[in-house]
């Protein structure tokens, strides 16, 4: 029996000794050690490329030499020599005038019409050829002068009035081998005016900027 004053009995001990606890476990196992929130990011690379060492950050654009603005170029002659050659265009009408007449009258034994400006006699047609070759020379220098383009309307100038003279013999009168003839002669005159004169104009015009 156990013995009343005794506080308390302490439980019987197992045979061999009392039993080894394991070991307590903490309340809290340890966490592995947590990687950085963040992660290192790599170095950026600079906003811009540094130059080659030795080659400037621009490339020098060549001296521009500013000149003052231009207006279109302007027709001029060399009046001296233009003259001149109209002159010797005067006297080529002149001639040919004459020549028509000697080949119809004296040669095929034919009559010309007598011209606008005269009559029917030789000198008549060489001063017909001439005038006509004069007015021409006027006309031309008058256009280089007004004009954008005087060999353009000069052209067509010569070739109106060359047809008119044509014509002319054909009006009012019945049309025999003397109407043909005449216009023939004219179309010649016409065409040699032109010719010539353009000519001369193409030695002798001058092109010149005006600076404002």
């Amino acid at each position: 029996m156990s013995d009343p004053n005794r506080p308390y009995e302490s439980a019987p001990e197992p045979a061999g000794g009392y039993e080894a606890q394991p070991a307590r476990q903490p309340a809290y196992e340890p966490q592995p050690a947590t990687r950085p929130v963040y992660q290192a990011q790599p170095a950026a690379r600079p906003a811009y490329e540094a130059e080659p060492a030795g080659q400037p950050a621009y490339e020098p654009r060549p001296d521009v030499t500013e000149t003052a603005p231009t207006r279109p170029e302007r027709l001029q002659l060399d009046v001296g020599r233009y003259w001149g050659g109209a002159l010797a265009t005067v006297l080529v009408c002149a001639l040919i005038g004459l020549v028509a007449w000697f080949v119809v009258d004296r040669v095929a034994s034919e009559d010309l019409r007598n011209p606008p400006f005269g009559g029917s006699a030789a000198a008549s047609w060489a001063v017909a050829g001439a005038i006509f070759a004069l007015l021409a020379a006027i006309l031309l220098n008058l256009l280089v002068v007004a004009t954008p383009r005087p060999a353009s309307f000069f052209g067509w100038i010569v070739a109106m009035a060359t047809i008119i003279l044509a014509a002319i013999p054909f009006t009012g009168r019945s049309i025999d081998l003397s109407a043909v003839l005449t216009a023939i002669v004219w179309v010649v005159l016409g065409a040699a005016v032109w010719s010539l004169l353009t000519g001369v104009l193409s030695r002798t015009v001058v092109r010149r900027a005006r600076t404002v």
